[in-house]
Formats: C-alpha cells, structure tokens, sequence
C-alpha cells in the first residue's frame, strides 16, 4: 500500500507538470464547470459502463491527473469569486 505522503508527492509533481504545460495561463479564464468538466475527463475515462476493468496503474494515474486539476480549481477559486461565478455568501 501505498503512503499518503507518496500520493501527495505525486499529485504535487503532476500539478506542477500540468502548470508548465503550454496553455496554462488560459486556467485563469475557466469557470467552475469547465474545471469540473476537466475532472470528470480524468475520472470518467478509463471505465465503461461495459464492466471493462481498469489497468491499476492508469485507473491511479487518472486519479493523480484528477487530483492535481482539484487543486488547479482550488488555487483558480478566488479568480472565480471575483469574476461573479460563484452565489455570494449573502444570496
């Protein structure tokens, strides 16, 4: 088994691999539903409502692509809030 400390290590490496990706600088402009849509790319891809099962290393590593772009949503959230694509607090 795998230690969270690893896991950690690994979503940090693949988010700093998908920052330095060309693009990237267009993160900033995505609402909260493309970055969902992001997500659920990683998450949805390697299994089929066929019951194919997933190899185990591309099933864990979807999980750590899906995992970095969490955080990339979560560092873009204030950008987010200002830009009006959240309900304010007080609605």
């Amino acid at each position: 088994m795998i230690n969270r400390d690893d896991l950690l290590k690994k979503i940090q490496v693949e988010r700093e691999r998908q920052f330095n990706l060309p693009g990237s600088e267009f993160d900033i402009k995505n609402t909260p539903n493309d970055w969902i849509s992001i997500i659920g790319h990683y998450t949805n891809r390697d299994v089929f409502r066929s019951g194919r099962k997933p190899l185990k290393d591309e099933f864990e590593d979807s999980l750590i692509k899906a995992a970095a772009v969490i955080l990339a949503a979560l560092e873009h959230s204030e950008n987010m809030k200002t830009k009006g694509h959240f309900v304010n607090d007080d609605e």
